[in-house]
């Protein structure tokens, strides 16, 4: 028989043995390390896969912008046809309006039907019958009332048409990271319509379908778009106002 000073402290059946508890230690170590490592990876995927579906819904709701405003395009009214810029003048938001008074040579204010919410320095063009003329709105439009930077030069009768010229650009931006980003600019007012993007090109073609790069012979523009996300190319052909 053993006596009390022969049993070791760490040999009891009872209990749990040093080097029990250092391998139970070491497996708790290795299956946390690796729970972590997996919620990692289940992380990554899934923030890859938020990025994507963002992507996709920026490119759906960017080409649709694209899309309603070029439309509101006209051969005439094209400044720049490039690769990697369409320049154009349209009315984005429908303002327009007539006026209620003929205008005379050298006026300066135009008596209109409805001038709110037309902002300062705004491009308009006036049309009577015989010809057209723009003009810079030198303050904010009032409910009846137009006031041009500089005076008519024409005659118009009442009932002349007003309306704002916007001027539309969609252009490339090369971002920091190297990807492209499709810009959209109206009347100095830059933004981000599309971002992270491997490519972006417009080309334009003419009224028999044949590629060109004149303004005055663009019938239908079409943009083509590569994700950062996809290798899939998107194309999307608009065609102008007749």
């Amino acid at each position: 028989m053993r006596g009390p000073r022969d049993v070791s402290p760490f040999s009891d059946m009872r209990g749990v043995c040093l080097t029990e508890l250092m391998v139970s230690l070491a497996t708790g170590a290795i299956v946390l390390a690796v729970t972590l490592d997996t919620v990692n990876v289940v992380q990554t995927r899934a923030a890859q896969q938020h990025r994507a579906l963002a992507q996709q819904q920026d490119l759906r709701l960017g080409l649709e912008v694209f899309e309603q405003e070029a439309r509101l395009a006209v051969t005439d009214s094209i400044v720049t046809a490039t690769p990697d810029e369409f320049l154009f003048l349209a009315n984005v938001g429908a303002q327009r309006t007539v006026t209620t008074a003929a205008v005379g040579p050298g006026q300066s204010v135009l008596a209109v039907q409805d001038g709110s919410g037309w902002g300062e320095g705004k491009t308009v063009v006036l049309c009577g019958q015989q010809a057209c003329e723009a003009h810079r709105l030198s303050r904010a439009g009032q409910r009846y009332q137009l006031a041009l930077a500089e005076p008519v030069g024409l005659s118009l009768p009442s009932g002349a048409s007003v309306e704002v010229r916007n001027r539309v650009v969609y252009y490339t931006k090369r971002a920091e990271k190297r990807t492209l980003r499709l810009m959209r600019m109206v009347d100095g007012g830059a933004n981000v319509l599309i971002g992270e993007l491997k490519d972006v090109r417009f080309s334009y073609r003419d009224e028999r379908g044949g590629l060109t790069h004149l303004p005055s012979q663009v019938k239908r523009v079409v943009v083509e778009i590569e994700s950062s996300h996809s290798a899939h190319r998107i194309v999307r052909e608009v065609s102008l106002r007749s």
